[in-house]
């Protein structure tokens, strides 16, 4: 009896029996609404046309996307403005990490400042952006531009590109700060004084000890960065709204455009699983590059 007891134990570790329940949950959160997307793709529904009815596309849906010049220059346009900002955020967070991990002056009140844009709503963010600050008439930029005697810079209509990698690193760059620092804390003591009797330079401390020991943290931080980015969409619909044309347009805002503008419900559908299947993939080549990396140092 004990003996089958023990094989019971080996074979199902009571850890799993805990761990269950959450992984019910999440599969039922995440994968049946998936499910359900990829079900709407083969579908050629319109839902201002009642009349055609609901009826089987098969893969015409992913077809169309194929064939759209459109389609194409969204994705660049979502690669370029999402990597731009994955790459800010990351060297930025980096080096903040690295001031916030030293004994500096108000080092309690700057993480609390720095990591603030973070727990704000984007909506919010995109709100306060546009009218508050950047508005030509009445916002901080336009004060400042007539106080000057200057003409205020319109950056919504002129800088729209630029301006929203601003707001995706001024939103999201706290959250590199926060899993770099704690990685960076997490290095022992021992390894920073052994390097520091070795000799090692700040340089090399920096780039060649410490950054090496947190290839985890910034391969966490790129992952959950790039998910939040790429399905980004209140900043965008509260700013540019996806203008000048289409200048800013991500594959999520095209989404959007997508079922509510063209009330193309399989069409979105399709658009949705072709994201999902893109951000995977650079997911996975983020992951690859990183390992790749860290073989180098071991």
């Amino acid at each position: 009896m004990k003996r089958t007891e023990l094989n019971i134990k080996k074979r199902y570790p009571i850890e799993r029996t805990f761990v269950a329940p959450a992984c019910i949950i999440v599969a039922i959160a995440t994968q049946v609404p998936f499910v359900l997307t990829i079900i709407f793709s083969l579908l050629r529904w319109n839902i201002v046309r009642p009349d055609q009815g609901i009826t089987f596309a098969g893969l015409n849906n992913f077809i169309y996307y194929l064939k759209d010049k459109e389609f194409y220059t969204i994705c660049l346009q979502t690669v370029g403005m999402i990597g731009a900002a994955l790459i800010l955020c990351m060297v930025l967070g980096y080096l903040i990490a690295l001031m916030l991990d030293s004994d500096i002056p108000g080092k309690t009140l700057s993480r609390t400042l720095i990591l603030s844009p973070f727990f704000i709503m984007t909506t919010t963010t995109g709100v306060l952006w546009k009218t508050t600050i950047l508005n030509t008439n009445f916002g901080w930029v336009g004060t400042i531009a007539n106080m000057l005697g200057m003409k205020a810079v319109d950056f919504v209509s002129y800088y729209a590109r630029p301006l929203l990698v601003f707001l995706f690193v001024w939103q999201w760059m706290p959250f590199f700060v926060l899993v770099l620092l704690g990685g960076l804390q997490g290095i022992p003591t021992e390894v920073l004084e052994r390097a520091n009797l070795d000799g090692c330079s700040k340089f090399e401390m920096v780039f060649k000890i410490k950054l090496p020991m947190i290839f985890n943290h910034m391969q966490v931080a790129l992952m959950l960065g790039l998910i939040f980015l790429v399905k980004e969409f209140g900043l965008i619909l509260t700013t540019t709204s996806g203008g000048p044309g289409q200048q800013t347009y991500t594959l999520t805002f095209y989404i959007y455009r997508t079922l509510f503008s063209g009330s193309n419900v399989g069409r979105a559908a399709a658009l949705s699983v072709i994201t999902v299947v893109v951000t995977l993939t650079i997911i996975n080549l983020i992951f690859r590059a990183i390992k790749k990396r860290r073989a180098v140092y071991e």
